[in-house]
């Protein structure tokens, strides 16, 4: 049957998962999806409040509203909670919207987070591998201590492959750092082919390790977000912690070395407007800088192609945060 995935409804029951992108009007609703913006409004004839929210999954969203029992409802579930629906599917100001009928939070046992967040399609677990496998061959035995240091550890890497690369703007999916991560390791690594004066080891190392502070600047066990500590302090400062504290930990670490790969995390964008600490200031970071920006920005043109494949005409939408429509012809 077209528009629905097998998903368990309940603990004991499973059933089809509706998604956003197939409801129609008039469609009766029974399935779970993710919430967000929700909110309380008081009537205008009558006491008491209605609620309004969003539902989304990884195939759109679609906004909702409960019109009983709104205040007890809205504080059941927060935002970024999964949520089981049951309603119709109406229509308000031309736009499809569900009427709820009732709603209640899901428990972590009835569904898969993936169902309703963006994900890379690539192999997390063999992007992680080829990482792996590269430092192993490393002969700087410092750099190898230091990048393993991270990749061996379970609890980074699980975070590693699942964390996106960002909220929005590229590699915005569940696995995009890691994907990220790796397209700019091969970057980088076609660069120093051209120029073999480059410090390979130690280019790969901050190519590697550049984005770490992602894991604790951003949340996406529900929409993405920035953490506090992601908005008060950002992934790079944070990332430059996180390898000044594993290399601490490492006997005889060379200053010099230590020096180079937090300077290279410190400046890997490029400037002090784009959030930079430093500029970079060494032939391995503004190698780093142009390789990372490289891949974001690259990948946010083929977002827009991707968006539009099936869009009549030979021109996207006007793209504000790139100052331009992208040809599409």
């Amino acid at each position: 049957m077209l528009g629905v995935e097998k998903v368990m409804l309940n603990n004991h029951t499973q059933g089809e998962r509706q998604r956003i992108t197939d409801l129609e009007q008039g469609q009766p609703v029974n399935s779970i999806f993710m919430a967000k913006s929700k909110q309380l409004s008081t009537f205008a004839s009558r006491p008491g409040y209605y609620l309004t929210l969003v539902l989304f999954d990884r195939t759109g969203e679609i906004r909702a509203i409960l019109w009983d029992d709104g205040e007890n409802v809205y504080n059941s579930f927060q935002d970024g909670d999964v949520v089981c629906v049951k309603g119709f599917v109406g229509e308000y100001r031309g736009t499809p919207q569900i009427t709820i009928e009732t709603l209640h939070k899901c428990t972590h046992m009835e569904y898969d987070l993936s169902l309703f967040l963006p994900r890379t399609t690539k192999n997390v677990e063999e992007l992680l591998n080829q990482l792996i496998i590269k430092v192993e061959g490393f002969s700087n035995t410092y750099l190898k201590k230091l990048v393993l240091t991270f990749l061996e550890d379970p609890k980074f890497a699980a975070a590693y492959i699942q964390a996106p690369a960002a909220k929005t703007i590229h590699h915005a999916v569940i696995g995009g750092l890691i994907e990220h991560t790796v397209n700019v390791v091969a970057l980088c690594e076609t660069i120093s082919r051209l120029y073999p004066v480059i410090d390979n080891e130690l280019l790969i190392t901050g190519a590697i390790l550049h984005d770490i502070g992602k894991l604790m600047e951003y949340k996406y066990d529900g929409p993405f977000d920035l953490s506090d500590e992601g908005k008060l302090i950002g992934h790079i400062v944070i990332g430059e912690r996180m390898i000044a504290q594993a290399v601490h930990g490492i006997p005889g670490f060379p200053n010099d070395l230590s020096l180079k790969i937090r300077h290279m995390i410190l400046s890997h964008h490029g400037k002090l407007e784009w959030g930079s600490p430093k500029r970079p200031k060494t032939l391995e970071a503004i190698v780093l800088h142009l390789a990372d920006y490289s891949d974001a920005f690259v990948a946010q043109f083929v977002d827009i192609v991707e968006d539009n494949k099936d869009t009549d005409g030979n021109w996207s939408v006007y793209n504000k945060r790139l100052d331009r429509q992208i040809y599409l012809g």
